[in-house]
């Protein structure tokens, strides 16, 4: 599955930019590639393709546990028809062995573990696998511990993710392991899925059932999304749920398992950590763009919810944008900068404050 390949090389080119926002000091990428042959000799990419070659230079000599070899899986449309395919791959086989003894990293995705458990890589370590093959994969190789329960299974040096849908989470994993957790982190903010942002973007889709409109949780979550900065008001939020106060308490906890008020803080303090990574407002912005006036207030509940203060976070987590761009000296300093914030989708609530 090549395209599976080519996602892969595209997630580590956009952990390469995030890497060098975080490092503007630093020459070079952190990650570089190369397709390779069942010998291990690298494949030339056509001139069609030239934008997935891997960047220029990098470190010539490498120890065997800072590589790592990624297996795809491959087109199958039977079981059988997938150990016909597999019994003419002998020498690549050969190869994922070869690079695991050597010290390698080893990781696969979809039926590509079916790869690594023949090529005897995965005898006693936890894996995972493709749902449709699982049940012939715990019978055929009964060494492998199958480990169903997430997307991405970790065993050692040894990397596998079920879906191909989930090579991102998969490539997210590898980067904790090379690269360490902050940027794993900071990974993981630019190139996965957080449902608490996509909703405080206060972006909405037709998909969405009339029913659900219609209801007084979603009126008042779109409500708060709107009005992050808005100090709250239970009947405030009432009003515009077009509900009771007391209706609207015990439909929300039902629904959402939490108070408008809790899912509020949620809201606020994930618009809190966009704006620490990606933009160097001081403090007490921050905290203003956020809805809060009380300074204590606004690090006690960032703590609670992230582990660590703002200053914190922001040490770990940020994407260094120049410093030139928030320069008050600069010419279009300030516009930069609010372009920059309403980009993620926060403008300034006219009730804030009020």
């Amino acid at each position: 599955m090549a395209g599976t390949l080519f996602s892969v090389i595209d997630i580590l080119r956009t952990f390469n930019t995030l890497w060098q926002m975080r490092n503007p000091d630093k020459r070079g990428a952190f990650f570089h590639w190369r397709l390779i042959d069942a010998a291990g000799n690298e494949l030339p990419l056509p001139d069609w393709m030239t934008a997935m070659q891997s960047p220029a230079g990098g470190r010539k000599t490498l120890r065997p546990s800072q590589t790592a070899l990624f297996v795809p899986g491959v087109q199958m449309k039977s079981v059988p028809d997938l150990n016909h395919v597999l019994d003419q791959c002998s020498e690549e086989l050969d190869c994922i062995a070869r690079y695991h003894s050597q010290g390698r990293v080893i990781a696969a995705s979809f039926n590509g573990p079916v790869m690594l458990a023949r090529a005897g890589v995965l005898n006693g370590r936890r894996a995972t696998v493709t749902w449709m093959i699982a049940n012939w994969f715990a019978s055929s190789f009964p060494a492998v511990q199958m480990a169903m329960e997430g997307p991405v299974v970790v065993d050692g040096p040894v990397f596998t993710a079920g879906a191909p849908a989930a090579v991102c989470d998969l490539v997210v994993e590898l980067i904790r392991h090379f690269a360490g957790e902050e940027m794993a982190q900071i990974a993981t903010n630019g190139l996965l899925y957080h449902p608490m942002r996509f909703e405080q973007s206060g972006l909405n889709f037709p998909g969405i059932s009339v029913k659900t409109r219609d209801s007084v949780v979603f009126r008042a979550k779109h409500w708060l999304q709107q009005h992050i900065q808005t100090p709250y008001s239970l009947e405030r939020v009432a009003q515009a749920a077009t509900a009771s106060p007391r209706t609207l308490l015990r439909h929300f906890k039902e629904v959402e398992g939490m108070t408008p008020l809790d899912y509020l803080h949620r809201l606020r303090v994930e618009r809190a950590k966009q704006l620490l990574e990606v933009t160097l407002i001081d403090l007490t912005e921050v905290m203003e763009y956020c809805g809060y006036q009380d300074a204590s207030a606004f690090r006690r509940l960032f703590r609670r919810a992230t582990g660590v203060t703002p200053s914190e976070y922001r040490r770990r987590y940020t994407m260094r944008v120049s410093s030139r761009w928030w320069r008050a000296d600069e010419p279009g300093a300030d516009e930069r900068a609010d372009d920059l914030i309403k980009s993620l989708g926060i403008e300034p609530d006219d009730n804030a404050g009020h």
